[in-house]
């Protein structure tokens, strides 16, 4: 058995949200096989489904960038939260400091949010085919576990305040993961050490482990595995980091790997 993990955006999915016909037929050939796929995320479990479900097979699932793993039957393998008083205070500050900043809060299956009809949520709710919940901050104090702080926002406010959340809670993973994104997590997240995890957990070998990736948050988990491909659309500097390079999302570059070395 070999271990395919993949990332989403930018890699599994083209510039349409749509995993194309022939990685499709691609990914089913390899799990008919007997291989695991994988896709790894830092959408939640309900923004991953639909494209797995889409794609004809039944998977485990990385959420979170990794803090939740998950088998194919939904049972949780690893669950690594920040504490919710961590989560609850952070959005206070956003809501007390820079309210034209929306925040969003992540616990298992649930997404959380101030107010339904601003246009960032509106933005996120048509892309990833979820609706938040709605929520005053004051209401979310039971939850028991937050796997994560989506911050979304003007390019020129994200990228200050970035800079200034990673002074204020270096106890926190905080990464930018798009202009308009902060994504907020417990420290130590990273899809390589869940990738580790999970590989773990099935009794294989890094050996038998392949991924596929796009960007920068992708890299320790493409320097994790056994063999690893970034897509052409990716940056320069991860591409050269990797080596390996195939077509970008948009024409089949994880189709063009499976036909070639899996299948």
């Amino acid at each position: 058995m070999r271990l395919i993990f993949s990332d989403i955006d930018g890699t599994l999915i083209n510039s349409d949200f749509l995993v194309t016909p022939r990685t499709k037929e691609a990914i089913r050939r390899v799990v008919d096989q007997g291989n695991c796929f994988i896709p790894i995320s830092a959408r939640m479990p309900e923004a991953i489904k639909p494209i797995i479900d889409s794609i004809g097979i039944t998977s485990p699932i990385i959420s979170y960038n990794g803090a939740l793993l998950q088998d194919e039957n939904d049972e949780t393998i690893a669950s690594s939260p920040m504490t919710t008083a961590q989560a609850l205070e952070l959005c206070q500050l956003i809501e007390n400091e820079t309210p034209e900043i929306v925040w969003n809060i992540y616990s298992y299956h649930d997404w959380y949010a101030k107010d339904r009809s601003d246009y960032w949520i509106k933005r996120e709710e048509n892309i990833v085919g979820v609706v938040a919940k709605e929520a005053a901050l004051s209401s979310l104090t039971g939850l028991g576990e937050v796997h994560k702080v989506l911050l979304m926002g003007d390019p020129e406010k994200i990228g200050p305040l970035e800079v200034d959340l990673k002074k204020r809670y270096p106890d926190l993973s905080i990464a930018k993961s798009a202009p308009y994104f902060i994504e907020i997590m417990a420290r130590g997240i990273r899809k390589g050490h869940a990738v580790e995890v999970f590989t773990a957990y099935m009794g294989l070998s890094l050996a038998d482990t392949m991924a596929f990736g796009d960007n920068f948050n992708d890299l320790d988990m493409l320097q994790t595995v056994g063999k690893a491909y970034v897509m052409s659309n990716g940056p320069k500097e991860v591409q050269e980091a990797i080596g390996h390079v195939t077509a970008d999302h948009d024409h089949d570059g994880i189709a063009q790997i499976l036909e070639r070395d899996v299948l």
